[in-house]
């Protein structure tokens, strides 16, 4: 089975409201109370495959998946080369995409009952946000892979993991160094009263994983958490699917469930 491709937006400026991307459908064979969101990080892809094992765990447990092309990427045919990336639009995509289900429900045989944020790197900063505020009491829970936590550890981590990584940055993404320290999750975390599932890559040099634990300690319920040894940032190293599916499954149980699984 592949998506429907549905395009969004019609301008080439990739810091337009209405910048053009496109949105990838995966539709359930009949009408779901549950849609997953699954938003890709800073110069991704829909379907690169380490958001492919996200779709298709989401797909086993018969969820409607829609997955954004976000802009600012070498990736995908969405608007915006790497240079143009900013956080900042990023958020602003995948709240598109969402607004963009909200809107097509029934078109798409999601039933409203449960919504489901999940992300990567900086797509996971972006679910994480928006749960924290414009969907707080609509998101019924986040799925977090190797999440971006705040522009000051991430350009902590490229200064002690990569040789010349602050040059480089500069290079490929000129905007980072000023806009970038401007997010941070810990200003919201308090609001995150959802379910919570973490994963993290035990040779993970871009969101490592202190930066992971320290997001894990600071939310307000114990989270589902996994540190995954053989992984760097992109779900390396296996499938994962026992691990996704075990993931979700607790997430699913939502308010019923106690406390997460050893």
């Amino acid at each position: 089975m592949t998506p429907d491709i549905i395009p969004l937006g019609g301008s080439d400026d990739p810091d337009a409201a209405d910048a053009r991307m496109s949105i990838e459908l995966w539709r359930t064979d009949t009408r779901s109370p549950r849609l997953a969101i699954t938003a890709h990080g800073r110069n991704g892809a829909a379907r690169a495959p380490h958001m492919q094992k996200l779709i298709d765990a989401y797909r086993a447990r018969d969820y409607v998946v829609v997955s954004p092309n976000c802009c600012a990427s070498a990736w995908n045919d969405s608007v915006g080369s790497e240079a143009d990336f900013l956080l900042e639009n990023h958020v602003r995509d995948v709240r598109r995409t969402i607004d963009w289900a909200m809107v097509n429900a029934a078109t798409i045989g999601w039933s409203c009952d449960h919504l489901a944020l999940c992300g990567h790197s900086m797509g996971a900063y972006a679910v994480a946000r928006l749960a924290a505020r414009e969907y707080a009491g609509k998101a019924s829970h986040l799925l977090l892979v190797s999440p971006f936590t705040s522009g000051a550890r991430q350009i902590e981590a490229r200064e002690k993991y990569h040789p010349n990584g602050i040059a480089k940055l500069k290079r490929e993404v000129p905007r980072a160094l000023d806009e970038w320290p401007r997010h941070d999750i810990f200003t919201v975390i308090d609001l995150l009263r959802v379910p919570v599932a973490v994963f993290a890559g035990g040779k993970d040099i871009v969101a490592p994983p202190e930066n992971v634990d320290e997001f894990v300690k600071r939310l307000p319920r114990p989270p589902f958490c996994r540190l995954l040894p053989d992984a760097s940032h992109c779900l390396e190293g296996g499938d994962y699917r026992s691990e996704l599916l075990a993931a979700i499954d607790w997430l699913d149980l939502g308010e019923t469930s106690s406390a997460p699984p050893a």
